[in-house]
Order: structure tokens, then sequence, then C-alpha cells
């Protein structure tokens, strides 16, 4: 079952799991996380199962009716027991009405080890699993880490160019250096 967190949840969570779970350049501070959800640019939701906590993920509704998977994390003495492919299904059924779900996957290509590379393409492996595709001409780059766009489509075929709109409005909206600083650049092929 999804379950949205309010803001006290969501602290615990970030204290207890998002600073351990992604890298200091991937997540935003607590305070612009806390900004984004009070403004309702972004939900909480933890995933539960057999009344416990084994999961969350974090939601962005975006322009032309997709979402945004911007988090997702399995508990760590819940991992590899097929939580979060159960949370993803959750996702999908909770958000049927969507007409796509979109995730970012740090791209393999520009991992700084084996180890990393090899992670990464498990990532993606895993997303593929349940139906997610990699969108062969949009890339996003936050500093000098890039990232391949995947989407799960509930309703259309894929429009690469409206997708990539959405996430350039989400970006905009939500880190207000994005136009100086080129934090995040949505690049179409």
């Amino acid at each position: 079952m999804l379950k949205k967190a309010d803001l006290k949840k969501f602290k615990e969570i970030y204290r207890k799991h998002i600073i351990k779970d992604f890298p200091r350049e991937e997540r935003s501070s607590l305070n612009n996380f806390k900004k984004r959800i009070t403004s309702k640019n972004e939900e909480v939701f933890v995933f539960i199962e057999d009344n416990k906590e084994k999961a969350y993920t974090i939601i962005a509704n975006l322009e032309n009716n997709y979402i945004l998977i911007s988090f997702l994390a399995v508990f760590k003495e819940y991992r590899g027991q097929g939580i979060g492919t159960k949370l993803l299904e959750e996702i999908r059924e909770t958000f049927k009405d969507k007409k796509g779900i979109i995730l970012e996957v740090e791209s393999p290509e520009d991992a700084t080890s084996e180890k990393d590379r090899i992670i990464r393409e498990r990532r993606i492996k895993f997303y593929e699993n349940s139906n997610y595709q990699i969108l062969k001409n949009t890339k996003i780059y936050f500093g000098n880490i890039s990232f391949n766009i995947m989407t799960l489509n509930n309703k259309d075929n894929i429009d690469e160019k409206e997708i990539s709109k959405s996430l350039n409005a989400f970006y905009k909206k939500t880190f207000k250096r994005y136009d100086k600083t080129l934090i995040f650049r949505v690049i179409e092929g």
C-alpha cells in the first residue's frame, strides 16, 4: 500500500534514509525539500506491506499529465526481497490516470568506476523489467552527472518532446537557479 507522508514523516525519512541512500550531489537539502513539498511541487509516499514501512518515493506532478519519480528507495533491511518491484506496481496503479510515469537513472557510460557502471546497468535493467524504457533522444545533466530518462506510458505513445518540455518546466519551477547556472539541462537529441 502506498501512503502519503506528512512533513514530519518526510523529515524522519530524510534524516534516516535519504542522506544515506543518495549522494549529496544528487539530493537537495532538507530545507529545499521542505519548500518543494509544502508548495505542493512534490509529494512523499511510504510503501507499507505487512504493517511495516519498507520503502519511500518522492513524486512530482508534471505538465501534460505526467508524473516524475524523483526519488525511490527501499529501506536497507528490505532490499533484495522484491519490494522495489511492488513499489513500482503500486505507483503505476495509483497514478494510472496519468499519461505516463517518468524517472531518471544515472547513465552507465558516465560511471567513474567499473563497480559504479555495473550498479547503474543493474538499476536500468530493474526498471526495464517493470516495462520502463529509455528515451533515446533525451538526457538530463545535473552538474557533471548525466541521467537517462525512462518512461512507462499508461495511455499514449511516447512523445519525447512533450516529456522534455514537462521536465524543463518542472526543473525551472523547482530550482530557481536553473537558468543562471544550468544546474539542470534537458538535452534532446
